[in-house]
This record gives structure tokens, sequence and C-alpha cells, in this order.
């Protein structure tokens, strides 16, 4: 049984050569001007010119409803919006609307009252002088709200007047609802913040260890007294910090070109640690299994890219097709932005700790794998 003070030496020990690989690995990237490039101005860059791009255009132009009445009265009234083509129409039946609405997760929707078909009647026949009202809730914050509550007034018209010859019939009354506050840009720099994280650590991991294996690095460490998972652990801290300190410089851009600055919280900065130290891992899992000259880079470039768009980097996951709906429900980057933005934007802290717990148990998993990948001795 080993004693205390032995312990405590074999613990310092091991610290001792994570802290010296930690100060080699932070030491050797900042003298390498390629790597600086693509880790702290790339990500500046793509907050510019996606900024510039996508800032101006709205989440979604969807609409959601909820048919209390369920009859062929409040049938036609959506199928009428529903032939307008101008968004896409969801049936929000048992969803919390007002809610979902609240989070920011949807920016307008439409309640058609129970009884709406016998009210309908009522009026025709001159038995009720009142319209019938239905009501529509929009988030005035989001770009796409005031297009969708125009197009719904105009389709209610038309379906009044196809019903009964006039257009005072069935009534809209429009509520603005207390929705997210941030605008679009909010939305799009937490996407751009996880795209940085991923395809910055990713790179960087890929991009390292496929040199080290290029220039016999690896030869040499397996005549060092470093074992793998102390090489691991070293090399996720110091690429973490890095990919850390080019998320601030990018938030700060953000800041000062859209003035734009989502709120920090605890959830929100272990969601960047923990999706760096993830993706971290996995271009380590990249550089481990494909060896073959530049070929870990080339299928790191092959899956970020894609997964910069199925992964609500820049719109919602909502807007794409079913089959990429089911690809983004298993791309980690998925986790983050949505965690990001829950604890970001939205203030839903429910939903951010557990994609929290997602992105937390993949960097471990990674990780292990990584740990059991790293066979240096064989390069």
């Amino acid at each position: 049984m080993s004693s205390p003070s032995s312990s405590i030496l074999w613990r310092n020990e091991h610290m001792s050569k994570i802290i010296t690989e930690i100060k080699y690995c932070m030491i050797q990237f900042f003298r390498n001007k390629g790597a600086v490039f693509f880790v702290f101005v790339m990500p500046v860059i793509f907050l510019v010119l996606i900024g510039y791009l996508f800032g101006g255009q709205a989440v979604s132009r969807t609409l959601y409803y909820n048919d209390c009445d369920v009859s062929m009265t409040s049938g036609s009234i959506i199928n009428a919006l529903n032939a307008t083509g101008a968004f896409e129409l969801y049936d929000g039946s048992g969803m919390d609307l007002a809610q979902l609405l609240k989070d920011g997760k949807i920016s307008a929707y439409i309640e058609i009252p129970y009884g709406f078909e016998k009210n309908m009647a009522a009026v025709k026949s001159s038995e009720n002088s009142d319209n019938v009202i239905m009501n529509l809730y929009y988030d005035g914050s989001k770009q796409t709200s005031m297009p969708v509550v125009s197009v719904v007034r105009q389709s209610i018209d038309q379906a009044n007047m196809d019903m009964a010859g006039t257009s005072e019939l069935a009534a809209i009354s429009v509520h603005e609802a207390g929705g997210s506050s941030n605008s679009y840009m909010g939305f799009l720099v937490t996407g751009i913040i996880g795209m940085c994280i991923m395809s910055g650590a990713i790179n960087l991991a890929a991009g390292t260890i496929s040199g080290y294996r290029a220039t016999g690095v690896f030869r040499k460490l397996a005549t060092t007294p470093l074992s793998r998972i102390e090489w691991n652990i070293s090399r996720t801290i110091a690429w973490s910090f890095i990919i850390l300190l080019s998320v601030a410089i990018s938030l700060l851009i953000a800041l000062i070109l859209y003035r734009v600055l989502p709120a920090f919280n605890i959830l929100s900065m272990l969601l960047m640690i923990s999706g760096s130290i993830m993706f971290t891992e996995l271009g380590m899992i990249m550089a481990y299994v494909f060896k073959e000259g530049g070929s870990a880079q080339t299928i790191a470039f092959t899956i970020t890219l894609p997964l910069m768009f199925i992964s609500g980097s820049l719109f919602p996951i909502g807007n794409l097709p079913g089959f990429l709906q089911l690809v983004a429900a298993v791309s980690p980057l998925t986790y983050l932005n949505n965690g990001l933005r829950s604890s970001m934007i939205t203030g839903n802290f429910g939903d951010a700790f557990t994609d929290l717990v997602i992105v937390g148990a993949l960097g471990i998993v990674f990780f292990c794998i990584g740990v059991v990948l790293l066979k240096w001795k064989e390069d």
C-alpha cells in the first residue's frame, strides 16, 4: 500500500508532465502563423461575411396553428392559409405554443377557437352581429413576423369572401406576445460561435497530429515517459483554451459590428468549454484513424462543412427536409448550437442543461476512444 507522500509525488509527476506539454503546445501554436490565422482570423471573416449575407434575412417563415374546433369551416381557414405558399404551416395541436413563442422557438401562431363553425353559422344567419374572432400571436422581434401577420389577414379576408361574400365574417385579433427580445443577428452569432468551435477544434487537432505523424514527432514521443492519457489531456486543455480565446475575439467583433452580445452565464460557459473539448477529441479521433498524408484534414473538412448547414447554425433545423432533420438529430453541433441559444438568447436553462449533459457526455466518450486509438509506437 502506497504512502500518502508517494501518492502526492505520483500526482505531482503527472501534473508536471501535463503542464510542460501544455506550455510546449501553446508556444508551438503561436509560432505557427498559419494556425493562428485559421483559428483567430477565419472565424472573424466568417462572422463578418455570414452576418452581412444572412443578417438581413429572417429566421424562418413559419406559422403554427391550433385548431380547437376541428370542423369543416376551420379546416377551410387552414387550407386557405396553406394555399398562400407564403410560409410553412405546422399543426401545433397538443403543443404549448405560447411557451414556444416565449422561448423564441417559433415566430407566430394562430388559434381557431372551439365553436368556430357554430358561431360562423350564427353570424351568417344574422343571429349574431359580432365577428367570429381568431387570435394570432407573434414575436415582434423577428423580421418574419409582420409579413406573416399581413398574409394571414389577407388570407382570412379572402376566406370570408369565398364563404359568405363579405370580408367581415371572421376577424383576426393580433397580439404581439413576449417572445425573444433578440433579433436574428443574435440567433446567427450563437450559431457562428458553434460553427467556429467545431471547425477550429477539429481542424486544429487533426492538422497538428497529421503534421506530427509526417515529421516523425510521434515516434520520438514513444521514447519519452509521457503516457497516452497525459498527452491527450494536455493537448485537449491547450487546444480548447485556444478555441475559447478565438470565441472571445469573435464575440468582441460581433459586439462592435452588430451591437450583439449574447448573455453570459455558467451554462453558456460550460457549453463552450464542453463543446471545445468534444470537437477537439473528435479531431484527434479523425487523425488517429486516417493516418495517410493529409487524409485526416480532408475528412475533417468533408464532415464539418455540411454539419455547419444542417445543424441549425444559420437557420432553424425545422426548415430542413425530413431526412436532413434526421441527420441533424445525430450531429454533435446541433446540441451545442441549441444549448448556446437556450442559455444565451432565450433563457431556457432547462433545455440548455440537457444539451450540456449531451455535449459533455460525448466529450468523455470521444476522449476515451481517442486514448484507445492513440498508438504512436506504431507510427
